[in-house]
């Protein structure tokens, strides 16, 4: 869904929030559908996954399946579907990723298919989003949303998961081995199933829920540590959230990152799993951010309401995404594994990428059109939705002399959720509870959101445990493009010859090989240093401040300096919501 950014950090997050995991009530007349998977090794190397599907055929004596397509900017899936056949009904290829199976009414049929990586080598950030099954000669890592078939029909169609036989010396391992976590095909499509003769496998138990850690290769943090980490997390929001934690499975998956480019991740939230894919540079205290907003995905959007669908989906994303960004921020300082001074930092991140955004005022229309299009369309709704709730989190703290505030409005959406029939409605959901807290949004919902007025946030917002300051400057430029330069594996690439890298003397064609400045992104006062060589291999090092001619203007949380160690963990206390 998202994309990674050019050297330095980047957190890249997604959610697979299309469908829901509370599906339509599975329909009598159907009969489950079977559904195998098999690692394929041949002479000590996998060389796909075979799906083998066990149904019975539909009345009509024609059956329809879907083989993956298009899921979070991830297209023509289908690529590493191979070798489709079927027995006990003839079958026909109706299009790219359509299938028809004829047979007697009712009849057993059973369909076999192998997925197999659909591009060559290791899976390399910078290369658009890593969705698609990685099938490596030791190991695999694939979602459902890339490797299960659908039968078309009524939705919530029930359906079944097992593990064929696994290869001597592996081990495999997904969401779908929840005991009772399969029940239909949303369940089955929103998973993640790895497997290798590397895996390494740690279970822990947090918060009344059994955690599973499954990761390949080697990282400066063990799957201890990871589960450590997914531990505090799980306890603190089970503690937020007054509930007992749950069964939840993480997968950990290298990716390759281009000499010079740094580092990046790439995180989708599954219901009951996470999906997290990384260069293998960084360390657990740079995974918090991104393993934590996974986490909460777990009730952001779906058990507060769920969002629109479809293409309207986006509409909501300010909620789904912006809302569950807040929160990461809440739980990790709640947590303790942010100090207050961490806490800033990252959402000093937030307000410098918002700052200078290009589309900070597009309308909320312009985002469910552009998002999966538009790197920074797609990252408006994250930042506009968290300043939504840090402006109605003050608002309702103020409104009712701090007996309320945005916490008790997200637990009530919860509870009125559940106490519903029907998905798709967080946002009413919002507006409701708000409003029996005695809120007002007045016409936030129109000005703020439908029309995208920009948001600033007031200087008070966190009382006297710090201040937020407003200063009006230019926006940040790099001055090359940064997507395009990562593609082509660091060798510079649309460098605008009116911006402030050319005059600094950097060239289209140069490569990057380092760089020298702090991992600060989006920062125009910070010096970029850039090390690189020019087509006739001779070195030079490139340095300028990133800046352009537009105006900003950029916030900033500044802590109160002096506080002593109790007066810090008071705000500590006071600015997670706590």
């Amino acid at each position: 869904m998202r994309r990674w950014l050019l050297a330095g950090l980047a957190c890249i997050i997604a959610s697979g929030t299309g469908v829901a995991r509370s599906a339509a009530p599975e329909p009598a007349a159907l009969d489950p559908i079977a559904y195998e998977v098999s690692p394929e090794v041949s002479a000590g190397q996998l060389t796909g996954l075979v799906v083998r599907m066990s149904l019975k055929g539909d009345a009509d004596g024609l059956t329809n399946l879907r083989m993956p397509d298009r899921w979070s900017g991830a297209e023509e899936l289908y690529r590493a579907i191979h070798d489709v056949t079927a027995t006990g009904a003839r079958l026909k290829k109706v299009s790219a990723s359509e299938y028809q199976l004829a047979a007697a009414p009712g009849a057993p049929i059973t369909l076999s298919y192998r997925v197999r990586q659909d591009f060559r080598g290791e899976l390399t950030a910078g290369e658009g989003p890593p969705f698609r099954p990685v099938v490596r000669p030791d190991r695999f890592t694939a979602l459902g949303w890339a490797t299960f078939a659908e039968v078309a029909g009524p939705a919530g169609r029930p359906v079944t998961f097992h593990w064929g036989p696994v290869p001597a010396g592996w081990a495999v391992a997904s969401d779908l081995d929840h005991a009772g976590g399969v029940q239909d095909t949303g369940d089955l499509l929103d998973s993640v199933l790895v497997g290798g003769s590397d895996l390494h496998m740690v279970t822990t138990e947090a918060a009344g829920g059994r955690i599973r850690i499954a990761m390949h290769g080697d990282w400066k943090f063990s799957p201890r540590q990871m589960a450590d980490l997914i531990d505090r997390i799980a306890v603190s929001a089970a503690d937020f959230w007054g509930e007992k934690g749950q069964d939840f499975f993480v997968a950990v998956t290298p990716m390759a990152s281009p000499p010079g480019q740094g580092t990046a991740q790439y995180g989708v939230g599954l219901g009951d799993a996470f999906s997290l894919w990384s260069t293998t540079e960084v360390d657990e205290p740079a995974l918090r951010h991104i393993v934590t907003h996974e986490h909460e995905h777990v009730w952001f959007p779906t058990r507060v309401g769920g969002v629109r669908t479809g293409r309207d989906e986006p509409l909501d994303y300010w909620l789904s995404e912006g809302f569950t960004d807040f929160y990461t921020l809440r739980i990790l300082l709640r947590s303790g594994l942010w100090t207050p001074e961490e806490f800033v930092a990252d959402y000093n991140r937030i307000l410098r990428d918002y700052a200078n955004s290009p589309v900070i005022g597009a309308p909320n229309a312009v985002v469910a059109q552009g998002f999966w299009e538009d790197p920074a369309i797609a990252d408006l709704p994250y930042q506009r939705g968290l300043l939504l709730a840090a402006l109605w989190d003050q608002r309702l703290r103020q409104h009712t002399h701090g007996a309320r505030d945005l916490d008790d409005v997200v637990r009530a959406m919860r509870d009125r959720a559940a106490a519903q029939a029907r998905d798709g409605s967080a946002v009413e959901n919002l507006q409701v509870a708000y409003a029996a807290f005695g809120g007002e949004l007045g016409t936030d919902m129109t000005d703020l959101v439908d029309n995208g007025r920009p948001l600033l946030l007031p200087e008070d917002l966190f009382g006297d445990c710090a201040r937020i300051v407003t200063t009006e400057t230019r926006a940040f430029d790099r001055g090359f493009d940064s997507a395009r330069t990562n593609a082509a594996g660091g060798v510079v690439q649309g460098v605008d010859e009116a911006g402030p890298a050319y005059a600094a003397g950097l060239r289209n064609g140069m490569r990057i090989i380092g760089r020298l400045s702090p991992p600060v992104d989006n920062d125009p006062r910070v010096e970029l240093m850039y090390q690189v060589v020019d087509k006739g291999g001779a070195g030079q090092l490139i340095r300028y401040r990133p800046q352009s001619a537009r105006r900003i203007l950029l916030q900033e949380i500044v802590l109160t300096q002096g506080m002593s160690p109790e007066r810090m963990a008071a705000c500590a206390r006071s600015m997670s919501g706590g």
